[in-house]
């Protein structure tokens, strides 16, 4: 991924009309930046993905979900309200990790260090340790919370695939660290 501007604006460059959505302000500015540098018009709001989305019923359709599932505590909701606005025969491209990165010690990387699924809200050392280092608070969800919600949200499932994340020991073992599926609406 670019460092700034993420994946609207690429998208905004290939020629799609693009809404990003974000809860902070940081991010949608290094969006807004890009956009600008590069003169390409995209849509920025700011709201919080776990609360009901600012959009009407089958708004979009296509929704590209980044690795965003560590950032929330629970996935559900955010699968039925993706469900809500996209339309009919709309497409769901959704990248997950699976948590495997986190059980790995990172200063070891190759011995199991930590238990998933993981809430940093009901392990006050993990949530401490998560905000010195400034990566967030961040949580692990299995399979079910994942890719079983979106099914229960009402998705026809169509594609699911792995990767690693490109370097480090469970890279050169060739362990999957993220999923992405690919998801429609009937």
């Amino acid at each position: 991924m670019p460092p700034e501007g993420q994946q609207g604006p690429v998208f905004a460059a290939l020629g799609a009309d693009i809404t990003v959505l974000d809860m902070t302000p940081a991010q949608l500015e290094k969006d807004h930046a890009v956009a600008k540098r590069e003169s390409i018009r995209i849509n920025l709001v700011q709201a919080d993905m776990t609360e009901k989305l600012p959009f009407e019923d089958g708004f979009f359709d296509r929704i590209f979900h980044p690795v965003a599932n560590v950032y929330v505590e629970h996935m559900s909701g955010i699968w039925k309200e993706c469900f809500r606005v996209l339309k009919r025969g709309g497409r769901l491209l959704s990248g997950l990790d699976n948590g495997i990165n986190f059980i790995v010690d990172k200063e070891n990387g190759s011995h199991i260090a930590h238990p998933l699924p993981h809430n940093p809200l009901k392990d006050l050392q993990m949530l401490e340790k998560e905000l010195k280092d400034k990566e967030g608070v961040q949580f692990r969800h299995g399979v079910d919370e994942n890719i079983h919600a979106q099914i229960d949200a009402g998705f026809i499932l169509k594609g699911i695939y792995e990767d690693t994340n490109g370097e480090g020991f469970l890279h050169d073992m060739n362990i999957p660290t993220f999923h992405a599926t690919f998801a429609e609406t009937p």
